[in-house]
């Protein structure tokens, strides 16, 4: 009885070790995420830019963003575009913004790669840019977390296959 106790410590601290396995482990590819059907369409004027090239709009009212698939090593992360029906940059927002963008890699062990401010805009309909340097190619899951003041937080997450 007094062995059980440090063996399931031990075993789960070996097991914690190895690299998990995940959808690409698997099948050898990557699950990226893809646009929702039907479309999230954004609330009305609350976005300035256009979804094309294979970029769609991902979320809900509370946080969504512009995603692209399929991004190039060292360029297609350089700015990630989020949006809120909760910011406002007229009421000032983006002097508070309290957001975090983070990327972990899904198909092999790499360190987590993190930006613990993102900007906030000041123009209307104002969004919520960022940027991730992805230091190899393969699956990532990004994830926004935002919280507004005075609501609870939004957290949004969707993969991409970084490429070379």
């Amino acid at each position: 009885m007094g062995y059980r106790i440090p063996f399931l410590v031990l075993g789960t601290a070996l097991f914690a070790g190895f690299p998990q396995a995940s959808v690409a482990d698997s099948s050898n590819a990557c699950a990226v995420t893809e646009a929702p059907n039907p479309s999230f369409i954004p609330p009305s004027g609350r976005t300035p830019y256009t979804a094309s090239d294979g970029r769609f709009y991902f979320g809900a009212p509370g946080l969504w963003a512009l995603v692209t698939p399929h991004w190039k090593l060292g360029s297609t992360g350089n700015k990630l575009p989020y949006f809120s029906e909760n910011y406002n940059p007229q009421r000032g927002d983006w002097e508070h913004l309290e957001m975090a963008v983070f990327a972990r890699r899904l198909d092999a062990p790499a360190p987590l790669v993190w930006v613990p401010r993102v900007s906030g805009t000041t123009s209307s309909p104002g969004a919520m840019i960022t940027g991730l340097d992805i230091p190899t190619t393969g699956c990532w899951e990004v994830t926004a977390r935002y919280h507004p003041a005075g609501r609870d937080p939004e957290i949004l997450s969707y993969t991409v296959l970084v490429e070379p």
